[in-house]
């Protein structure tokens, strides 16, 4: 009788397990690598089931995440600081892992026979009686934690504060409304002051946009673990605000968008109230940003010319993609009263207002793969539309900062071929009263010391070969030692 119930009992456990066994798993994410690359690019040499939970918002058990630990191998070349190609982040994305849960993947071409790491994912959904792979968007990683106090002795700075807690905290029926207006207002205050207290001493704070933004979460991975120079990152409205502030002295470095930048030296677009801006210098290009346009596939427009008198997110004021946006929409003869301009807050407030069906479109200037379009698809069927011919070929001479860059094939998993766009490149920029020092340290830390520590997968985009690329706008003195070219030296990346 034993002998009858311990077979009986191993195959209850087994069909009480969530998710695939080990061959199975392995099984799946490699099918999932495969679908990404079109071939077999990177293989799984070896994988470890680490176990399962039930997916958190899942319905009566059916969803499950299963987590594994991964050795691959690159079976072909692959260069992540390749613009032209996928970016490293759908390999994370692939695989179910955070930013920093891909270790290996460093800049610049990875030969064949190549190893990484990962802890990655699976998310499955129980499917007659098996368990189906459902690629899901990977967990978010967890914010940095904050920096432990100094024990330093009082300052006069810190009367102010208690002030504010007094008003806060006393005001009697403070409304909801009323606390998210002082909210607001002190997250915007507290980012000022970490910029303008920054001398770059005890590292490097760079003035990016939206806390929930792709310029946050890209200098959330440049900063390394076990390393004492740290990388921060204060939020603001965006690239026209930041430049801005740069020129003003309020901010030592920033992230804008490299036509933004192109127009800010010219006085031209949203400069031409507050003239050129002549304090603003050019430290490296980091990234590709091409241009989004997307539209719910239910909607059935093809072509951007089916955006005439359409409801159009185009980014929030002092951002950079507002700023592009309209350019782009008036070169495919779209003025402001030939469509209905919508603001949102943030990119992340325009797609929701997409998918509720209150807006027909969002553009979005922003870095492939974004994130949050990745997870809105999971449940909404989108389109990517392309620019014209004509537009960009206008735009390319109008606009100095843009570069022709299409969004590659599978960057998007429910994507339809490779999209034709143009794109800006995310530059890192400065004020001339930057010392010189401080820029090369910086530009060291992004392109040569920084290489070898454990930074995120985004990080590994970055690329010295292109770091000129889309730059229109006069270099720092720093940078122009570093690279040892002009002042003026701007390239087009690789066709």
């Amino acid at each position: 009788m034993r002998g009858v119930w311990l077979p009986l009992l191993v195959m209850m456990l087994a069909g009480c397990a969530r998710g695939p066994d080990t061959a199975g798993l392995q099984q799946d994410v490699q099918h999932q690598l495969d679908t990404l690359f079109g071939d077999r690019v990177l293989e799984v040499t070896s994988l470890k089931r680490q176990g399962s939970a039930p997916l958190a918002g899942g319905t009566g058990g059916r969803q499950a995440i299963v987590y594994y630990n991964a050795v691959l191998t690159f079976t072909a070349p692959y260069d992540p600081s390749d613009w032209t190609t996928l970016s490293p982040e759908r390999i994370a994305d692939a695989l179910g892992a955070t930013d920093e849960g891909v270790i290996g993947l460093g800049a610049g071409r990875i030969d064949a026979g190549t190893r990484l790491r990962t802890y990655g994912s699976l998310v499955y959904r129980r499917s007659g009686g098996g368990w189906e792979a459902s690629l899901l968007p990977p967990p978010a990683a967890s914010p940095a934690p904050a920096a432990a106090s100094t024990g330093s002795p009082p300052v006069p700075s810190n009367d102010l504060i208690e002030r504010l807690a007094r008003v806060v905290n006393t005001t009697p029926g403070l409304r909801a409304a009323d606390d998210a207006i002082v909210a607001e207002e002190l997250n915007h205050a507290l980012q000022n002051i970490k910029l303008r207290v920054n001398r770059g001493d005890a590292g490097l704070v760079i003035a990016t946009g939206p806390a929930s933004g792709e310029y946050a979460r890209f200098v959330d991975a440049l900063r390394p673990r076990g390393i004492d120079w740290a990388v921060t990152q204060a939020n603001t409205a965006g690239s026209v605000t930041n430049a801005l502030m740069v020129d003003a002295g309020e901010a030592r470095f920033a992230l804008v968008q490299s036509d933004v930048a192109a127009a800010a030296v010219t006085g031209q677009g949203a400069f031409a109230s507050t003239g050129p801006l002549r304090h603003l210098r050019a430290v490296a290009a980091l990234f590709p940003e091409p241009v989004h346009v997307v539209v719910r596939r239910d909607a059935g427009i093809a072509e951007f010319s089916g955006l005439a008198g359409m409801r159009i997110a185009i980014g929030s004021r002092g951002s950079g993609t507002r700023h592009t946006a309209l350019q782009v929409l008036r070169a495919h003869g779209l003025d402001p009263d030939g469509f209905v301009a919508v603001d949102a807050r943030d990119p992340e407030e325009a797609l929701s207002l997409l998918v509720a069906g209150r807006i027909d479109a969002v553009i979005e200037v922003v870095s492939t793969p974004w994130r949050k379009l990745d997870a809105v698809a999971a449940t909404t069927e989108l389109a990517l539309l392309p620019l014209s011919a004509e537009a960009m070929a206008d735009l390319g001479q109008s606009m100095p900062g843009l570069v022709p860059l299409a969004i590659p094939d599978h960057s998007y998993s429910w994507q339809e071929g490779a999209v034709p766009t143009l794109a800006a490149t995310a530059m890192l920029v400065a004020g001339d009263n930057v010392p010189a020092s401080s820029v090369r340290r910086t530009l060291e830390f992004l392109f040569q010391d920084g290489i070898a520590l454990d930074r995120g997968v985004t990080a590994s985009r970055l690329s010295k070969e292109r770091a000129l690329t889309g730059i229109t706008i006069p270099l720092h003195d720093g940078a122009v030692e570093y690279f040892g070219v002009g002042r003026s030296s701007a390239v087009t990346p690789d066709r």
